[in-house]
């Protein structure tokens, strides 16, 4: 009788144990690794929206610009309202409210027609909304790594991996933002000069990060030769780059296919741990 009693409670602790653990690796209704997409896709889409601001008030009146504008203005709204949604700490729901609070300025600006005045804001404004979105990340990683004592150390790289990887579709488009900027607003060049020196190296040094990380597969390797071959260019003419003297149009559609092709790479390493279960 109490050996079966002691059976009875241990399935008891381990089914209790499982739920728990299932429980612990998710943030809110979804699970960590599609939370830290998700912020990430953020950060990206507040240089998406400044660029795209600025190139219609540069008066490159394009529809896809246009409709890029629209479209990560509508995203960015309901999936910042996905991740209020789904946070439980105290201090996710901060960064949150301070992103909301700069959203709704930022989205007034670029909610009126394009000109330069209201672009000289936005260049003001989208370092301090991009800051705010890049604290939620952190404080969703956090989350997962420091708060959550049944994930592994794995769990814990691989999430690491997921935020690193997403960083580098804001940096393609901050890329574009700031060499737009040295256009736009050439008395500022210097300024906007040092901020894109900054990414450049960033973004390179992330390149070769990812080439050598644990969790590649032979789709993630192959989608990392494709950036490499599209930044090549831009890699040997840095001078120039930083210069501004790349063309316009050619500096737009390289870093949105590098984008493109980061957001691939990140929903693979996302997918990296549904396939370990």
């Amino acid at each position: 009788m109490k050996l079966k009693t002691i059976i009875i409670l241990i399935v008891i602790v381990l089914f209790n144990l499982k739920h728990v653990t299932g429980q612990s690796q998710n943030f809110g209704s979804i699970n960590y690794n599609k939370a830290v997409n998700i912020s990430g896709k953020q950060r990206m889409l507040s240089q998406k929206m400044s660029k795209a601001y600025l190139l219609l008030s540069k008066g490159v009146n394009n529809e896809k610009i246009k409709k890029e504008l629209t479209s990560s203005k509508f995203i960015f709204e309901r999936q910042l309202d996905i991740l209020n949604q789904n946070a439980k700490s105290s201090s996710t729901k901060l960064y949150l409210r301070k992103v909301y609070g700069l959203w709704t300025e930022f989205k007034g600006i670029i909610n009126e027609t394009a000109n330069l005045n209201n672009s000289l804001k936005i260049m003001n404004l989208n370092t301090e909304l991009l800051s705010a979105c890049h604290q939620v990340v952190k404080s969703i990683e956090t989350s997962s790594n420091y708060s959550n004592k049944f994930f592994s150390n794995n769990d814990q790289e691989l999430v690491k991996t997921i935020n690193v990887s997403g960083k580098q579709r804001m940096l393609s488009q901050r890329l574009c933002l700031y060499f737009t900027a040295i256009k736009v607003f050439p008395k500022n060049k210097s300024e906007y000069q040092t901020v894109l020196k900054e990414v450049f190296e960033e973004f390179s040094d992330v390149i070769s990060y990812l080439l050598i990380n644990t969790y590649n597969t032979t789709e993630t390797e192959e989608e990392i030769g494709v950036v490499m071959a599209a930044w090549e260019n831009y890699q040997a003419n840095k001078k120039k780059f930083l210069d501004g003297d790349f063309e316009l149009i050619d500096v737009y559609n390289v870093t949105n296919d590098l984008t493109k092709s980061f957001n691939k790479i990140t929903g693979l390493y996302e997918l990296v741990s549904e396939k370990q279960k």
